[in-house]
């Protein structure tokens, strides 16, 4: 199968969703230079973070789609061999009826009367061919070895004729065949000896087949050829549990492990790595699933028992990926899943919540998806299976129609049967009623779970996986511990005012127990029409013989005890019904009954609790609707199945930075369901489940191990007390533990690690700002206001020399009055202030006039030809350039040729023709973006001192001097040890920037986000890292401290 259908497989389970938050300004040109460290490399990305989703995907069931029923469609079908030129070959799982391809046929002998037939069973190998039918008719066989391979003589009265002169032997055998199962490494010997056409390269390497031979006789087979059809035994699956092929019928029907199978395979399935395939015994694992697919259920007359689920059927190799799985999943009732990189599978069973969401661990408000209306949801089910009792054909199991959901839907006033509305459910790998049935209700009960809710909580949520069940307390949605599966886990990056905040969406839908629930009297049976109605009397006898046992029953991880009542039904033909009334017995009246079918003599009274005592009675009801008497009530106490599980041991408190290690390893018990943690602040035992803070599952006898801190909301510097004890799977519990204790410290914060970003807008009050504190030079330049200044507040010794410009004094405030004598000095008037209107006459002598200054004076104005030249009110032409040999040229605007050169005082500038050519100086603002290599990369190992790995690293050069931003971000994935905690960090030489210290690590990306401020010098070279290390103290245990990717990672530097 083609890498693209692999993807497309993926993609059916994950939706990947890049949403980008652009994190400081975008890049600005700049006189900023920068080279890269060895191995690294630099590109001018901006800076992202991603979020992803993980979700389901389910078989559909009652729904499969088209790819679904393409790929599975030859289970319903006739099953006969057929011959085609080009024809896909077959994938056969469990055991199953099939008819194969005919891949060779021709005849042979005087007049033909010898038919040969090739025909391809599977392209694989299988584990044997059972039996051979021809005409629906099953055949027995004598065997011998010709030419060196085993054939199969048929020996039914249907297929022999004595008179017939080409028969096989004195029995007149008309048939026989030849089988190879898909090992075989050369031809088969019979066919080469039969056949000329058939040469030593005719192998069929890899294909499971039967030679045929046939010889012509009117009498037995009309003139024509049988309808020929197998039944076999599929593919030998691989069992992880064993750690090795299948061996029974059990492991190669397993629904969980035909779809590891068709996963893996290289040939004709998705060809996953073993890396990707999930084999453990835990959730998810297909380990897990096989066993629960394996698991004995009960039937109607409570002590025939069958697997919880079975697959058996056929495909082939050209059916659509996503279809075939699809079809398997409904044998299962099962859900898939892909994270972290492995596929996760679960069957149909119900299961315990892990963990509680109430309204303290909201970060926004639920968003709910009420229940479709009733006309959108199926009251009633078909389903359709391959029923094994009748050759594998097609076959609808009884339609069961549940009153309760009838009801609903029927408005007040209306009639039930108005109301009906019916689903189909096909399971083409299903071939048993029963099983049909317990599918199609939990199909039927599925549908009509329909709301659904969107959450967003904080990380400690992202242990979630889909399929997970959680109780969810709301006071808005008054629902109190309402049970929801999880359908998807994604982690985002929200804000929380300007800071990056990673959180955990969750998709919920509703669920409950009772979808998974399947009592021994829910089976229901055909029942005939028409009985006749005796004309004499209608009493009922009632049965007689009722006794009552205690059983327990399995579901799922969770054992149940259930009331197998027993009884004789009265021989009337009549009878139809028998009735089953139950109570406890401190109950005054009989409240709760059902309702078992024609001649059923068993029914159980399921999930009763242990240590009450129940009464229990029961009736018959004919077909007139006439009951009989009650029969006397019969007492039955619930005693405790099993013994409580042995407590944990080696409980253990490891204090550490932010957080506090506790281990202990699991008592040694096969019915150990998980171990439960509780935490005080006193160290007084507990004595139920009010300080439970979490529950761990496990092997057992495994040593187990967790962190709490202050992402659970724990003080630093507070003593804590835990304490452990284990429940099985009959919710019996060991004794508690002795209390262990832990104090964790907190996170240190270095040196320039609070940031203008880190602070929260009004987190500064005037309470916090010490005496003196605020120096002129942090003030900003037009801070302080008229109105923040007290009366009189300055005063002239506050006034600093030459502060108080001529632009600050009003028009007309200085009189003459205000003048000292001979304080207006030649240097105090402005030019141009004195014109004509103000010079008395004859007050200008010629001994006011410098003559150096004006040594000749043309007859128009003057020639000037030493000195200083003013020209600002004066119009020059034919000023020879080359004359100026010396001196200064003063002014502020020159026009040349049409250009004009402006001097500002910044710089200079040069326009012409309407462009200008700005700034030429030495300004320049610096900024880049550094994006790291992806790649596998190993963190130092930072337990007892630091030890960092450089993720990126840059050197660059400022243009000028001045407060710099640096932000850094980085994406960690790989299988990081539970235990394991990431430490990053930002720093300009050894200026430690800004610190992080992630979440403890699990199968999931480490999300790093930081970043600070550093004023730096002009001119200067300095080199920016953003580096990690590995920080949890594991108590002796070594960290995981390679195998990690940099998925996404990038360093930015931006001139404030």
């Amino acid at each position: 199968m083609s890498k693209p259908l692999k993807a497309a497989i993926i993609v059916g389970l994950i939706v990947f969703t890049a949403g980008m938050i652009t994190v400081g300004a975008g890049a600005t040109a700049g006189a900023l230079t920068f080279t890269a460290a060895a191995g690294g490399g630099l590109t001018a990305l901006g800076m992202a973070v991603f979020t992803f989703t993980t979700t389901l995907l389910t078989s559909l069931i009652g729904q499969m789609n088209s790819k679904g029923v393409s790929a599975s469609s030859g289970n319903f079908g006739a099953k006969f061999a057929t011959r085609s030129p080009i024809a896909p070959r077959q994938i056969v799982y469990g055991t199953c009826r099939i008819g194969g391809t005919t891949v060779h046929i021709e005849t042979t002998g005087v007049d033909t009367f010898k038919l040969h037939m090739v025909v391809a069973l599977a392209g694989h190998e299988i584990e044997e061919l059972t039996t051979l039918r021809l005409n629906d008719i099953n055949c027995t066989t004598t065997t011998s070895t010709i030419s060196g391979s085993t054939v199969h003589t048929v020996t039914n009265a249907d297929f022999r004729n004595t008179e017939n002169e080409n028969k096989y032997d004195s029995n007149g055998a008309l048939v026989r065949y030849s089988f190879e199962d898909g090992s075989q490494t050369a031809v088969n010997g019979f066919m080469n000896a039969q056949l000329d056409t058939m040469g030593t390269s005719d192998k069929f390497l890899g294909i499971a087949y039967v030679y045929i031979q046939m010889v012509f006789d009117a009498e037995k087979f009309g003139g024509g050829q049988p309808a020929i059809s197998f039944l076999v035994k599929g593919k030998n699956v691989f069992d992880p549990r064993t750690g090795a092929v299948a061996s029974s019928d059990l492991q190669r029907s397993n629904p969980a492990l035909i779809i590891r199978d068709y996963l893996k395979d290289t040939q004709y399935g998705i060809k996953c790595l073993s890396s990707e395939i999930n084999d453990t015994t835990n959730a998810g694992g297909f380990a897990s699933a096989a066993n629960t697919c394996d698991q004995n259920v009960t039937l109607a007359d409570g002590s025939t028992t069958e697997r919880r689920y079975t697959a058996n059927g056929f495909t082939n190799f050209s059916a659509s990926g996503e279809g075939v799985i699809e079809s398997l999943l409904s044998s299962m009732a099962g859900k898939m899943s892909y994270v972290n990189g492995q596929f996760n599978i679960f069957a149909g069973a119900s299961q315990s919540p892990s963990l509680t969401i109430t309204d303290d661990e909201l970060l926004e408000p639920i968003a709910v998806s009420t229940n479709s209306t009733s006309g959108d949801l199926f009251n009633s089910i078909k389903p359709v299976y391959a029923d094994a009792s009748l050759n594998y054909i097609a076959t609808d199991a009884e339609v069961y129609r549940d009153s309760g959901f009838l009801n609903a839907d029927t408005p007040s006033g209306e009639s039930t049967a108005n109301y009906v509305k019916q689903m189909e459910v096909q399971l083409p790998f299903t071939s048993t009623d029963t099983m049909a049935q317990r599918i199609g209700r939990i199909a039927l009960k599925s549908q009509r779970q329909s709301t659904s809710l969107s959450v967003l909580v904080s990380l400690q949520f992202m242990r979630l996986q889909p399929n997970d069940w959680v109780y969810v307390t709301n006071e808005r949605l008054s629902y109190a511990q309402k049970i929801f599966q999880v359908i998807s886990t994604n982690m985002e990056v929200v804000m929380s005012g300007d800071i990056p905040v990673v959180a955990t969406r969750l998709d919920l839908v509703e669920i409950e127990a009772a979808v998974f629930n399947f009592a021994t009297n829910d089976y229901t049976t055909g029942q005939s029409e028409g009985s006749n109605v005796s004309t004499g009397t209608y009493a009922v006898t009632a049965p007689t013989n009722l006794a009552l046992t205690q059983q327990s029953n399995i579901d799922g991880t969770t054992s149940k005890v259930d009331i197998k009542v027993a009884w004789t039904n009265n021989a009337s033909d009549k009878v139809t019904l028998t009735e089953i009334e139950y109570k406890l017995s401190t109950d005054s009246d009989f409240t709760s009954d059902f309702t078992v079918g024609k001649r059923v003599a068993v029914g159980l009274i399921p999930n009763v609790v242990v240590g009450k005592t129940y009464n229990v009675r029961i009736r018959h009801i004919d077909v007139n609707g006439v009951t009989s008497p009650y029969t006397s009530n019969v007492n039955i106490s619930i005693a405790v199945a099993g013994t409580a599980p042995s407590a944990p041991t080696n409980l253990s408190a490891s204090s550490g930075k932010q957080s506090i290690l506790i281990s202990w390893t699991n008592p040694n018990s096969s019915d150990l369901r998980a171990v439960k943690i509780y935490r005080r602040t006193a160290n007084t035992n507990p004595t139920d489940d009010t300080h439970l803070v979490d529950t761990l599952t496990g092997e057992p006898n495994a040593v187990t191990t967790t962190i709490f801190g202050d992402q659970d909301g724990l003080s630093a510097g507070t003593t804590y007390y835990f304490w452990v004890r284990a429940i099985n799977h009959s919710g019996q519990h060991s004794a508690f533990t002795s209390s262990v204790n832990g104090t964790f410290v907190a996170a240190v914060i270095g040196d320039g690690t609070i940031t203008a970003l880190k602070l929260a807008d009004d987190a500064v009050t005037n309470a916090k700002i010490a005496v003196n504190a605020i120096q002129g030079d942090v003030i900003a330049a037009g801070a302080i206001v008229e109105d923040k200044l007290a009366t009189n507040a300055i005063t002239a010794n506050k006034i600093a020399t030459n502060a108080i410009t001529a632009v600050k004094i009003t028009a007309g405030a200085i009189v003459a009055g205000k003048l000292a004598t001979n304080s207006i000095v030649a240097t105090n008037i402005q030019t141009d202030a004195v014109t004509t209107a103000k010079i008395q006459a004859d007050a200008v002598n010629a001994d006011k006039i410098n003559v150096s200054t004006l040594s000749a004076i043309t007859a128009n104005v003057g020639t000037l030809n030493a000195g200083t030249i003013d020209c600002n009110n004066m119009t020059i032409s034919n000023l020879n350039a080359g004359s100026i040999t010396t001196g200064d040229l003063t002014a502020s605007v020159i026009t040349l040729n049409g250009s004009t050169l402006t001097a500002d005082g910044s710089g200079l500038k040069i326009t012409s023709g309407g462009v200008s050519v700005s700034e030429i100086g030495t300004r320049a603002v610096g900024s880049m973006v550094v994006n790291g290599a992806a790649g596998s990369t190993t963190f130092g190992d930072g337990r007892s001192s630091d030890n960092f790995t450089s993720l990126i690293q840059a050197t660059f050069t400022t243009a000028e001097g001045g407060d710099y931003q640096i932000v850094a971000n980085c994406m960690v994935g790989g299988t990081i040890n539970n235990l394991t905690q990431v430490e990053s960090r930002i720093r300009i030489g050894s200026t430690v920037i800004a610190d992080y210290e992630s979440p403890v690590g699990g199968n999931m990306l480490q999300p790093i986000i930081l970043g600070g401020k550093i004023s730096l010098a002009a001119n200067t070279s300095f080199t920016a890292i953003f580096e990690g290390q590995v920080i949890q103290d594991n108590s002796g245990v070594t960290p995981a401290i390679s195998g990690f990717s940099t998925r996404i990672s990038a360093l930015k530097l931006n001139k404030q």
